[in-house]
């Protein structure tokens, strides 16, 4: 073991420089109504990225945020009119009139929203729309933009209709207001699935230490290569089966709010969980009595899945489909990364440096990684 920790002290380095952070989930939202001769609208916007990207003094509670939003509004606008933009096709962009502004105290979050109103001469067929609020040092971070009334169709949405998402590769975009169409029905939350659990580190992680003893068996507390695929992948079925199982559960029930429990607290556990699996994978312990851990450790993946889901522009509308959706995604997500590191583990079971190098050795660095995020998110550090 101890030749192993300069290996995972490199490893714990490179992955907190170049992976995002577990469940990234920095949204921005910007709603407009679309008339003939205005459009109204309003930005809204996490205290938090308020406070690390425009350095604003912010307090989330309700009794001083609604103030903070308005002593800050200035320097606020200010950095929307230099990040985004929005106008005809091939014309000048319209002047933003901000009017009012104010703190929205959610359970997942607090926003400040500002309003602001565009008086127009008529409205134009497409409007060229630029984004790039947030975007420093931050490649996950998006912008959504949805749309409440549109006078070209005299089309009222629903809910939270959202129309475009901006991203750092993607900050210009036309929209053609007769034409507008949704990104986020419940087939199109496939793909925010399969995202999320590529840029889930800690759920690849998780992953990852479950699948590393599914090519081996254990026999008297001594790991052995399994004899044939069949068998490897029957323990591989089972494990993944269970996983599903429990996170799918706990992510419909959290996106429904039927049950909660603090970000903290979720995120310490799922951790703590990387560390379980990892430690018996040195160890050696538990068998088959370990899909009773598994169990338990996936129903709060699910609570971290439904954390990202928070975010998402859906928390009105086809919400129970939009899960399902977005959970067929998560699971097409985890089975391509299976697809991908199980015919190598089984490929390489037998070799002499699969149990101390790849198996125990891996799951040390993943234990190092992991224990890294425990006391960052037990202890409330950055």
């Amino acid at each position: 073991m101890i030749p192993l920790l300069p290996a995972a002290t490199l490893a714990l380095s490179f992955l907190s420089a170049v992976v995002p952070p577990p469940h990234t989930d920095g949204e921005d939202y910007i709603f407009l109504s679309l008339n003939e001769t205005s459009i109204e609208g309003r930005f809204e916007i996490n205290f938090d990225d308020l406070r690390q990207k425009l350095g604003l003094e912010l307090d989330p509670s309700e009794e001083k945020a609604a103030a903070d939003v308005v002593a800050s509004a200035a320097n606020v606008h200010a950095y929307i009119n230099e990040h985004f933009s929005i106008g005809p096709v091939g014309g000048a962009p319209y002047v933003l009139q901000f009017t009012t502004q104010e703190a929205d105290v959610l359970p997942k979050g607090t926003f400040g929203r500002y309003r602001f109103q565009i008086t127009i001469p008529s409205l134009p067929d497409e409007l060229d729309i630029r984004h790039s609020m947030f975007y420093e040092d931050d490649p996950w971070h998006r912008g959504l933009l949805c749309i409440e009334y549109n006078a070209k169709t005299n089309e009222t949405y629903p809910d939270e209709f959202t129309t475009k998402v901006f991203s750092p590769n993607n900050r210009e975009q036309t929209l053609d207001l007769n034409d507008v169409p949704t990104i986020m029905g419940p087939w199109d939350m496939i793909p925010q699935g399969v995202l999320h659990i590529w840029i889930g580190i800690d759920h690849i992680l998780f992953l990852l230490a479950l699948m590393l003893p599914t090519v081996l068996y254990l026999a008297d507390k001594t790991w052995l290569p399994v004899d044939n695929f069949g068998k490897a992948l029957w323990n591989l079925l089972k494990i993944v089966t269970v996983f599903t199982v429990a996170h799918s559960i706990t992510l419909l029930l959290a996106a429904l709010d039927v049950i909660a429990l603090p970000s903290q607290l979720v995120e310490s556990v799922i951790a703590l969980s990387i560390i379980v699996v990892a430690l018996n994978n040195i160890l050696g312990k538990a068998s088959s009595g370990s899909l009773w851990i598994i169990l338990v450790l996936g129903l709060f993946h699910g609570l971290g899945f439904a954390s990202v889901m928070g975010h998402l522009p859906f928390r009105l509308g086809a919400l129970t489909k939009i899960v399902v959706g977005f959970n067929i995604g998560v699971e097409l997500g985890q089975i391509a990364i299976v697809a991908v590191v199980f015919p190598l583990l089984f490929l390489f079971r037998k070799s002499s440096l699969y149990q101390p190098v790849v198996m125990k050795g891996v799951s040390a660095v993943l234990m190092v990684i992991a224990a890294y995020w425990f006391v960052q998110r037990a202890f409330g550090l950055e």
